[in-house]
């Protein structure tokens, strides 16, 4: 978290503002709210030289583990076996480089020739110049003779794919006791790195997602789960040239690279040639080694066939549309960012049930068998191609540190005239056509021009984990005709990882017109779901921002507090805010809420001291106040609340990211059985359908005694309105987008309204939702724009297209005779986490309908 990163800078600006020794120290009760941002964690640092060998921790026997039925290396052997290596082998290093939503260790294992201090230190001096230095770094030839190229392979990001981990380790084992002869030539100019088990909850429970109920593998943009930013971390720390992401079950094998849409970010010219041979390589390998019980592809009729026809599956050769590498949120596309060729690998044969059908072992024999061939001749690739795929990187980077426009490829390039390897051409047609024009720079205001300062600390440090680097200025600039205060950011796009840098922050495109279907989200762009204004200048081509800039490796302070004596007020324009409000309710601190969304706390020294630990934490400043308000002004109470929902591990999080701690997981089934309550719950947020059947009649009372007694609802999509129409809340038609809809959209909220005080003029969909025929209680507080669609994929379709959400209501509240308070959302309000901007409305929300408590004395 930013604020906790910062806390000492925090601290030095609160002391300008407090008068000294007149604050007594309070202590904030309750855990603090989950961080929006982590930063990179310091677990993934190499060592200082080659190898490495911790003992690592081992644990107690699982027999419930779902490795079990299919047969493969349970978690709980894991770490035995690699202690066991590290005894007898100096090539292998294991490191432990975080830890799963459950604790279980996760581990990477280093296998290379030993190396000493001087040598590890001059393998990273060589790291370095390649990103940092990359024109020096293709001249300089000892980097080039003896830099160690860096292959990585990971396994088992989905916890049901399970022989990605156990082929890493027979490869493991093989490169760490074979005769140093056999392994010499791979160990001496290469290190490769196996994270073993990405998700190893996943692995035991035997389920795809993380413990937590998160798809580790759409989270690379977001950073919600341990998992995915391990990988995110460890993708600068490794640097890999190529890489590797061992998944299943396809029915046959399949090898990346993927069809149209091409991320448009990408040098698709030095990327796609290589990972296109790569796949062929391992089509030729796998098909020549003819497993038993392993699958082929027919490309005639595109049928899985038992027969050697010679051929896997190939998506950019075999699906040219519907497995796109368009959105960067799977590691492969991610990684990709760092200079590295990159496949998803899918093993053939699937799970069959029950888990204990023999079969399920004998696929996972064949699995194993065929993944090791994809391993073997991965590395045989990178090493008779070495040269060419280090160059490569280089000159990714070359391209961003220059600021070169993304090379284009035209349609229908003939082979004969682009460099070998060469195979792709013959597919390349106007469908593969993707590109991206950068600007010169992003520059994220401060002060004035900024909605959220807090909002957009959190994005600087969002932007600097994932490798992008960001300047402050230090007193204002003019750039693209506008002048920015001293304390704006600049993320000057002339830098390595210029491609990472403009994926999390462009508006992305709208490529409706151009594929049939998508694979996946469409449109993700920090720059305008996460609450921050950002603003493009220039384009690449231009010269540098005339200002006094300054790399940083945080966010700048943002909390102050003025000194003792008058009551404290804040605006709550972003997440922090909501994370302060609920934790001063937490710790028994009054807080109050005026209509246009800002909270008052007392002028008594406890309000205060809490004020200031809260800054001090979440980054908020605070304004000294008369306290005149709460006699002018309608105010209420804030109540520390607990909130039920349903839904699943999205709602959850975006909950705890909030700062209400103890949210209460409810459904139909845990309400009828008595699992569930309702006692003490002060609010229902509804993100999963909450209907009851005619055999659900228990919980459906317990429900209406809820709303019998006043209880407030906030939610999302066609799961609210249903909800509210079934209960007699607020009636409306709710009318969904095109099926598989999704992307980002233009909305108005209306002023003055609910939503207007802060208002944020974008939202994620996936699908969009409106709301018509609305009861007569019913106020519109945001409508979609005139044309709302920004950037994403959303096909017509009769009466669920574009055209048809322009202008309709896309949030409603409305309050009853029994006192309920119910808001609406028809926009995706935390996807997968990700549209941060819009969580303080989440909270804006669930304090308007929830119910009140102790209010702020009139002075």
């Amino acid at each position: 978290m930013q604020r906790t990163l910062a806390g000492a800078g925090v601290t030095a600006v609160l002391a300008a503002t407090l008068v000294a020794g007149s604050t007594p120290a309070i202590a904030l009760e309750g855990d603090p709210a989950v961080p929006i941002v982590t930063p990179v964690s310091p677990l993934v640092a190499p060592p200082t030289s080659y190898p490495s060998q911790p003992e690592l921790a081992t644990v107690a026997d699982d027999p419930t583990d779902a490795s079990i039925n299919r047969g493969v290396i349970p978690y709980d052997e894991i770490a035995p076996m690699l202690n066991s290596l590290t005894a007898v082998s100096d090539r292998i290093s294991v490191q432990v480089v975080g830890q799963s939503a459950l604790g279980r260790d996760i581990h990477l294992v280093t296998l290379t020739a030993p190396e000493n201090a001087g040598e590890t230190k001059r393998q990273a001096m060589f790291r370095d110049m390649i990103k940092h230095n990359p024109t020096a770094a293709a001249k300089n030839a000892s980097l080039m003779k003896n830099y160690k190229v860096p292959i990585w392979f990971n396994a088992n990001i989905h916890g049901n794919e399970w022989e990605g981990t156990d082929a890493v380790l027979d490869y493991i084992e093989h490169l760490a006791t074979a005769p140093y002869a056999e392994v010499e030539d791979v160990l001496e100019h290469n290190r490769l790195y196996f994270t073993v088990t990405n998700n190893p909850d996943g692995r035991a429970l035997g389920q795809r997602a993380t413990a937590d109920g998160f798809d580790a593998n759409r989270d690379m943009i977001t950073g919600a789960t341990s998992e995915a930013r391990i990988i995110r971390d460890l993708s600068g720390v490794i640097q890999p040239t190529f890489y590797i992401d061992l998944h299943g079950y396809t029915s046959v094998l399949q090898v990346e690279p993927c069809g149209p849409p091409h991320g448009e970010n990408y040098e698709y010219d030095l990327f796609l040639p290589h990972a296109y041979a790569a796949a062929l390589e391992i089509e030729e390998a796998v098909t020549a080694a003819d497993i038993p019980g392993n699958t082929y592809l027919d490309l005639e009729t595109n049928r899985v066939t038992t027969e050697n026809t010679g051929n896997i599956r190939i998506p950019y050769r075999d699906i040219r549309a519907g497995w796109d590498d368009w959105p960067p949120i799977f590691t492969p596309q991610y990684v990709a960012y760092q200079g590295a060729i990159t496949n998803t690998v899918e093993l053939p044969l699937g799970r069959v049930n029950p888990p204990t059908n023999p079969t399920n072992a004998a696929n996972s024999a064949v699995n194993i068998e065929v993944a090791g061939v994809v391993i073997d001749t991965s590395v045989d690739y990178v090493i008779e191609n070495a040269d060419a795929l280090l160059s490569n990187q280089i000159e990714i980077f070359r391209r961003g540190v220059a600021g070169e426009p993304l090379v284009e490829i035209p349609a229908d390039v003939d082979p004969a005239e682009v460099a070998e390897p060469n195979q792709w051409a013959e597919i390349w047609d106007e469908t593969d056509v993707y590109t991206a024009e950068f600007p010169r720079a992003y520059v994220i205001p401060a002060g004035e021009a900024q909605r959220s300062a807090t909002d957009a600390a959190n994005l600087v440090d969002q932007l600097i984990a994932n490798g992008v680097e960001v300047q402050r200025a230090s007193s204002a600039f003019t750039a693209g005709g506008t002048t920015y205060e001293a304390g704006s950011y600049v993320v000057d796009m002339h830098q390595p990882l210029r491609g990472m840098a403009n994926v999390l922050l462009a508006d992305g495109s709208d490529i409706s017109e151009r594929v049939p279907d998508m694979y996946d989200i469409s449109a993700w762009s920090l720059a305008l779901l996460w609450g921050a204004d950002v603003d493009a200048v220039g384009s690449t081509g231009d010269p540098a921002i005339k200002a006094k800039l300054k790399s940083v490796a945080e966010a700048a302070p943002t909390g102050s507090v003025p000194a003792q004596g008058g009551y404290l007020e804040l605006a709550t324009s972003g997440v922090a805010e909501y994370q302060a409000v609920n934790a001063l309710l937490e710790s028994g601190v009054p807080v109050s809420a005026f209509d246009d969304g800002t909270v008052i706390l007392g002028p008594d020294a406890a309000s205060h001291a809490a004020a200031v630990e809260v800054a001090d934490l979440y980054g908020v400043a605070f304004t000294a106040s008369d306290g005149s308000r709460l006699a002018a002004e309608e105010s209420t109470g804030l109540d520390d609340l607990t909130v039920a929902y349903s839904g699943g591990g999205e709602e959850l999080q975006t909950l705890r990211k909030l700062g209400f701690d103890d949210p209460v997981a409810i459904s139909s089934a845990t309400l009828t059985s008595g699992a569930a309550t309702l006692d003490g719950v002060d609010v229902i947020w509804i993100g999963g359908t909450l209907n009851f059947s005619g055999s659900q009649e228990a919980g459906r009372t317990v429900m209406a005694e809820y709303l019998a007694a006043g209880g407030g609802v906030v939610g999302e999509g066609t799961a609210i309105a249903s909800f509210a129409n079934a209960f007699g809340l607020v009636a409306s038609t709710a009318t969904s987008g095109t099926s598989g809809s999704n992307g980002i959209v233009s909305v108005d909220p209306v002023e003055e309204g609910l939503l207007g005080t802060f208002p944020q003029d974008t939202a994620f969909i996936y699908p969009a939702v409106w709301y018509t025929n609305l009861g007569a209680n019913a106020v519109v507080e945001q409508t979609y724009a005139a044309d709302p669609f920004i950037s994403g994929h959303w096909r017509d379709s009769a009466g669920r297209s574009t055209t048809d959400a322009a202008g309709q209501a896309s949030a409603v509240s409305a309050e009853t005779e029994a006192g309920n308070r119910v808001l609406m959302f028809g926009t995706s309000m935390n996807f997968r986490t990700h549209p941060v901007g819009q969580f303080g409305q989440i909270a804006r929300g669930l304090f308007w309908a929830g119910t009140e408590g102790a209010e702020v004395p009139v002075p």
